[in-house]
């Protein structure tokens, strides 16, 4: 079936499909091709969720306020009384608020997002707006609190797909805090879901997340186990920031084994991993780190 012949609402899928895949620009031309067919059906709420995601694709490219032009139109064409084009359009509202760094007002959305998602039985979607308050919230409670009924919500109705992120966001909290049994036991469920549910890539991470914890509780033979694995994984899949990852673990192994020569060489191909990554520019916090780390070495 060509597309002039598709519905607005079987394009809107194809391009949700395409979405989950994270072919951005594919995923953009999709459901700008749903928006203008929702535009010739006098589809409204498919215009509204089409519009919305085009929205949140700008703004994964980080060009926040050409998304916010999208944005805007999305919002002039929702109403509350059409709950598809409603809650799609708050969970991207709400994820706006929070790339500009306004935490309040995103937990404020995406709460109201729950609640009204909850009251019209849009499970996924109201599982997705626990995620994200978990995400921005502020205290360790209320992430563990938001975590647990993401997690609750999902296996009660279904949504599986969900558990992978939503026990990353668990097993995050208990990193922060340096509870590492807790955290590698949330990695291991994680795992469980990435590799039933998600792609090529979570799956990859999901791997080295769980080797990354075994190195942080000292279990270096299970860390390496895991991690030399996701070095030729992420080798073979040419992605920069897994292999960067693995080099720095397996070499802080290597410095805690006293072999510096071969440690020292671990965290200085991680720099240049991070390097072609880009997070010299887009992830300060990884780059200075590596960079003070080697200086310590080598000091």
């Amino acid at each position: 079936m060509t597309d002039s012949a598709k519905s607005s609402v079987d394009i809107l899928k194809q391009a949700d499909s395409l979405f989950q895949d994270r072919d951005v620009e594919v995923a953009f031309a999709a459901y700008d091709k749903a928006h203008q067919k929702a535009r010739e059906e006098f589809n409204r709420p498919v215009e509204v969720e089409a519009l919305a995601q085009m929205a949140r694709l700008i703004l994964t490219k980080g060009d926040r306020e050409q998304g916010e032009d999208w944005l805007d139109k999305a919002r002039e064409r929702a109403d509350k009384s059409d709950p598809l084009g409603w809650s799609r359009f708050l969970g991207v509202e709400g994820r706006f608020a929070w790339k500009a760094g306004n935490i309040q007002a995103a937990r404020e959305t995406f709460e109201k997002m729950f609640e009204y998602c909850s009251a019209k039985s849009l499970w996924g979607r109201a599982v997705d707006a626990a995620h994200m308050v978990a995400i921005v919230a502020e205290s360790r409670e209320d992430q563990i609190k938001w975590s647990h009924a993401g997690i609750e919500m999902a296996e009660a109705h279904g949504s599986n797909q969900w558990l992978g992120p939503l026990w990353n966001n668990l097993a995050g909290v208990y990193y922060d805090n340096k509870q590492y049994d807790s955290c590698l036991a949330c990695y291991h469920k994680a795992r469980d879901y990435h590799w039933q549910f998600s792609g090529e890539t979570e799956k990859l991470f999901a791997d080295y997340h769980v080797g990354m914890v075994y190195r942080l509780k000292g279990d270096f033979q299970s860390a390496e186990s895991w991690l030399r694995p996701v070095l030729a994984w992420a080798e073979r899949l040419e992605n920069h920031s897994a292999i960067g990852r693995a080099c720095e673990d397996l070499g802080e192994i290597e410095l805690a084994r006293r072999n510096s020569t071969l440690g020292i060489l671990f965290l200085k191909r991680a720099k240049e991993e991070y390097q072609n990554a880009g997070f010299d520019k887009s992830w300060p916090e990884i780059w200075d780190n590596i960079n003070r780390r080697i200086k310590q070495v080598e000091e």
